[in-house]
């Protein structure tokens, strides 16, 4: 069976085909990731925290600059974050630490209100990151 790899975060709701493990979804709610797990809804608030034991992809609308954080990484397990942007716009954040950037440094958010970045971690150890940009401004 091929894996449907998300050309743009938008592509996962309309055209992940029922027979690759889609819903028919027209929203990211029971859609699946590349990653083959159904997107898991991060609370928003001050500090964001993205449980890895709840699943591995993971999104949230920021309604504030917010400060990032994961619990229960895992080694050798990837995931995936959507950063999407309220309607206002402009949001930034403070990432996690242990985070080695593609590139050697942080990627700067798409700011523009109700657009998303889609960011992919691979963890090293449980609190060594390496990052990559899969898409932004979704």
């Amino acid at each position: 069976m091929s894996r449907f790899v998300p050309q743009k975060l938008t592509d996962l709701p309309g055209t992940l085909p029922l027979n690759q493990g889609g819903t028919g979804a027209t929203d990211l709610s029971g859609a699946r990731t590349a990653l083959g797990e159904t997107w898991v809804t991060a609370t928003d608030g001050a500090t964001v925290t993205f449980d890895l034991s709840a699943g591995r992809s993971q999104k949230v609308t920021l309604g504030g600059n917010r400060t990032l954080a994961v619990s229960n990484a895992v080694a050798g397990q990837p995931f995936l974050l959507a950063l999407i942007q309220d309607g206002t716009g402009s949001r930034t954040v403070t990432w996690f630490s242990g985070i080695k950037w593609a590139g050697g440094s942080a990627p700067t958010l798409t700011t523009t209100a109700a657009k998303a970045d889609l960011i992919r971690f691979h963890p090293i150890t449980s609190s060594t990151f390496y990052a990559e940009i899969v898409g932004q401004n979704y």
